[in-house]
């Protein structure tokens, strides 16, 4: 395994989480460099963390020696910042969602390989919800054959600054993990998927706040509903196999079956989501020094941003929506 130079692109919010996770493993991960357009968030880097920051990404790529970027932009300046880092020839590990549409992923996506680097999609909820764990119980044949999934988040959110004046809004900030989460448990591409969305009058946004979607995936349903204006509070996910029931969350995993429940506890829950933005990271630094497609590619999330997009269709027009090999035609 090889230590990699890392800057970080983009210093909002959800940068901290990678600041924090990248410099728990400095076997691995050198962060060199970080880059902002606002002088307050290059300070708060300097000051926070000791890296020093640039105002551009010319300027990062002229000062800073460095073979991976962290592209923590938002989504709606996700290909400029992508375009110019390609040109450079540095690897990328971008937030989520890749693009606000599949069309925009289908050309970031061919923007990293035309330029021969490596392009991953930080899904941390694979490991920040206890995704992963239920993914290696149903390998294990733990549960039997899957056959349905019932998921449901409800909570009162809200967001200000650029968010809260986004189009698309809460399948945008939590749809998108949910859609990989379903995936990713499954390893099976998507059939057609058909859904509903709404703006909640008491919220300020003006995207949707609340949405209910049905996904087939092969000979599995999954009933997905999403809330940011509901007045219960609850996250939870039930995975119906053939011998046995899987219900987890963030913090835990539980396996119901014939022998009673077993607990499994993430660590990568609460105070440790700052490890899931590593791990994902982590994929791509292993498939660079393996010569090799990261698992959570650019290419592998355009069926997860065909899931997003597809909601979006369904839910505007009131049809079914169809994919091929998983992906929007």
């Amino acid at each position: 395994m090889s230590r990699h130079r890392v800057a970080i692109v983009g210093a909002g919010n959800v940068s901290d989480m990678h600041f924090r996770g990248y410099l728990e493993h400095p076997d691995r991960v050198d962060v060199v460099a970080a880059v902002d357009p606002m002088p307050e968030r290059r300070a708060w880097v300097e000051e926070t963390f000791g890296i020093p920051t640039f105002a551009d990404i010319p300027a990062l790529v002229a000062g800073a020696d460095f073979d991976v970027a962290a592209v923590c932009t938002p989504s709606s300046v996700r290909l400029e910042a992508v375009g110019e880092l390609a040109a450079a020839g540095k690897h990328m590990h971008v937030e989520k969602p890749m693009a606000d549409g599949v069309e925009e992923a289908r050309r970031i996506v061919q923007v990293a390989e035309d330029a021969g680097v490596l392009l991953a999609v930080d899904q941390n909820f694979r490991d920040h919800y206890s995704f992963g764990l239920a993914r290696d119980a149903i390998r294990a044949g733990r549960i039997g054959a899957v056959r349905g999934i019932d998921h449901r988040e409800l909570m009162w959110r809200e967001v200000t600054g650029w968010r809260a004046e986004a189009t698309h809004h809460a399948l945008s900030v939590m749809g998108v993990h949910w859609f990989d989460g379903f995936r990713y448990l499954l390893d099976v591409d998507a059939d057609w998927l058909v859904g509903t969305a709404w703006r909640s009058p008491s919220m300020e946004a003006s995207g949707e706040t609340d949405a209910v979607i049905h996904v087939r995936f092969g000979e599995v349903g999954v009933n997905y509903t999403q809330s940011f204006s509901s007045r219960f509070e609850r996250v939870e996910t039930i995975v119906l196999g053939e011998t046995g029931t899987l219900a987890f969350g963030y913090d835990t995993l539980q396996i119901a079956d014939a022998d009673g429940v077993e607990t499994i506890d993430n660590p990568c829950a609460g105070p440790g989501k700052p490890l899931s933005a590593y791990r994902s990271l982590e994929r791509l630094l292993d498939a660079i020094d393996e010569g090799r497609e990261p698992t959570n590619s650019g290419r592998d999330n355009l069926k997860t941003l065909s899931l997003l997009d597809a909601a979006y269709r369904s839910a505007a027009t009131g049809e079914t929506v169809e994919f091929t090999n998983g992906v929007l035609a």
